[in-house]
């Protein structure tokens, strides 16, 4: 004999939302508030009561980022003292379980041992935490002090050591020519009116917001030939178009070694947004028995871990125009998955950005036809 039973369960299967990386930064920098402290921080922040009531180079940055970025730019905020340990203060934010996308130093390096140190830093928090975190840190401007300062000749032959022959995919080093411009682009990372597929390059996002234009000790204005320059040995700097207005920015340059795929910090973006989202998906799959060795349970994998992939791909419509996604429409073979053992899967994706011009040449020629 037996009597009818009835039991309901609710299938968790993470299809849900995951917490957005993207656009969040942490800074650290010099204060006189809060020092050694983590504060939260976003457009509506007083900085002069959270970093400091005088200037400072945390809050010179902080102010160009919030100029550069909208209203809903947020992050946190490290105030320091010149000398303090930033490695350290960088392992206790993380301990602390503050997960930016950006990682922003407004210190200057004062050698190539600092910026190869932020590169094993940035390595160091994928490996413990899963994180996956870029760099923007300062670099030196040019003095321009008329009897001790520097030619734009001269301090370009003093940072150049600073980068020379160092290989740190998750860093870029900006030099203080305006003063602001690393909290500036940093701001233009954060816009949320634009992707993490587009380039801080990009002419339509707008001119910069900075300080007044820099000259070196001879009183010289800076020049597009001095940008180029620091340009061609991986700064990442402003740049200007002649008989064009405003001040723009260049690529930020990753300190990725020549012919690799992460020169360009909008390429890192997008791949490490897909691995954030593929990372949550697997985890779900654990012992999952619908994700075995058989053609059924390979398709059910590629549908579930392909997910972000397509997410990130859609287009968005208004009206006539179509804005592309931040990547291509993953293809057939853009992922495949390999049972190495009964117990062991491995998966390879591909995910393919979508390209945009930073070079346009235009050729003109009359049109004699009748």
């Amino acid at each position: 004999m037996a009597q009818g039973k009835v039991s309901v369960a609710s299938l968790n299967t993470g299809n849900g939302a995951t917490k957005a990386v993207e656009r969040s930064i942490l800074m650290i920098g010099v204060g006189t508030e809060n020092l050694q402290q983590i504060v939260a921080i976003n457009a509506q922040s007083d900085f002069d009561t959270l970093i400091s009531s005088a200037d400072s180079e945390l809050k010179t940055q902080l102010n160009a980022w919030l100029r550069n970025g909208d209203d809903l730019v947020s992050g946190w905020a490290i105030p320091i003292t010149a000398g303090d340990n930033i490695l350290g203060l960088i392992d206790t934010a993380m301990d602390q379980d503050i997960s930016p996308e950006i990682i922003v130093i407004c210190s200057p390096v004062t050698g190539k041992a600092d910026v190869e140190a932020y590169q094993a830093k940035m390595q160091s928090i994928l490996s413990s935490h899963a994180r996956r975190v870029r760099l923007l840190v300062a670099a030196p401007g040019c003095d321009p002090t008329a009897d001790t300062g520097q030619t734009w000749a001269a301090h370009l032959a003093a940072v150049q050591p600073l980068v020379d022959g160092v290989v740190a995919d998750r860093v870029a080093v900006i030099p203080s020519l305006y003063g602001d411009e690393l909290g500036a682009v940093a701001g233009r990372l954060c816009k949320s009116s634009i992707t993490i597929a587009d380039s801080p390059m990009r002419v339509q996002t707008g001119a910069l917001s900075l300080s007044p234009s820099p000259v070196d000790k001879l009183g010289l204005p800076l020049t597009s030939a001095v940008t180029a320059a620091l340009d061609n040995i991986r700064f990442s700097c402003t740049q200007f178009y002649p008989d064009f207005d405003g001040i723009y920015f260049g690529d930020v340059n990753m300190l990725d070694a020549q012919g690799g795929d992460f020169q360009k910090i909008e390429t890192g973006r997008v791949v490490d947004m897909a691995a954030r989202q593929v990372r949550i998906k697997a985890i779900y799959q654990i012992k999952n028995r619908r994700l075995n060795n058989s053609a059924n349970g390979t398709a059910f994998g590629k549908s579930v871990l392909g997910k972000p992939l397509r997410d990130m791909a859609k287009s968005t419509n208004i009206g006539s125009n179509k804005f592309p996604g931040l990547i291509r429409e993953p293809k057939d073979d853009s992922i495949s998955l390999t049972f190495t053992s009964a117990t062991q899967l491995n998966v390879l994706m591909k995910v393919q950005p979508i390209d945009s011009p930073s070079t346009i040449l235009v050729g003109i020629q009359l049109d004699n036809a009748e």
